[in-house]
């Protein structure tokens, strides 16, 4: 639709109010804009938590850590990505949509205020992809302060010093004497790999084992 289209209308009975009616369009571009940075540092904010907590969830269960956090990391490398690429499909939908608004208002006098809209729209792109840094820098390094944690404190790391545990028929971890009995069969689990075991004696500290042929 043109100024002239304006001018013809009941509504638009001067360029200059043309050009008033094609204005509202400029500023509900820059609201959609914001609430698109609103939205997207809330889906950031949300995955990184719920990363979090599964890796909290982790640490309580003193699992090896290796696997699920290397996991962790690439899902949040994952993140990043979708995130960016989001983002970017959207800013340049509403670029376009600029353009397009700057071709209907061309001859009139809203150049300010266009200049002034499209420097927010890109201070918008510039400020929300280095939040989005500098969020996940943080989000990285606390992962790599818990993984450091939970090495120190893995079982599997005690094992890697020259460490055994003894387990039952039931995979439970045998912690005394009293809890065997001549004969049984016991599994020894070293740093690496793991030994079948039998009781030869348990009257004695510590129990006396002998390997399984």
């Amino acid at each position: 639709m043109s100024i002239s289209d304006f001018v013809a209308d009941v509504r638009a009975p001067t360029p200059s109010a043309a050009a008033e009616l094609l204005a509202p369009d400029a500023s509900h571009l820059v609201r959609q804009v914001e609430n698109l940075q609103r939205r997207l540092v809330m889906l950031m904010r949300n995955r990184l938590s719920h990363s979090r907590l599964r890796l909290e969830g982790m640490a309580r269960r003193l699992r090896h850590p290796g696997e699920r956090l290397r996991q962790q990391a690439q899902r949040l490398d994952d993140l990043d990505m979708r995130l960016r690429r989001a983002f970017e499909r959207s800013l340049n939908t509403r670029r376009e949509r600029l353009i397009r608004l700057e071709t209907r208002l061309a001859g009139q006098h809203p150049g300010r205020q266009l200049a002034l809209l499209r420097q927010r729209l890109d201070s918008f792109a510039e400020r929300l992809p280095r939040a989005m840094r500098e969020g996940l820098k943080a989000r990285r390094l606390q992962l790599q302060s818990q993984v450091q944690t939970l090495q120190v404190v893995s079982p599997l790391a005690t094992l890697g010093r020259g460490y055994s545990i003894l387990l039952d028929e039931r995979g439970q971890a045998i912690r005394n004497a009293a809890q065997t009995h001549t004969g049984q069969r016991l599994t020894a689990r070293l740093g690496e790999g793991q030994l079948q075991v039998r009781v030869e004696d348990n009257h004695l500290t510590p129990v006396t084992l002998s390997l399984l042929d």
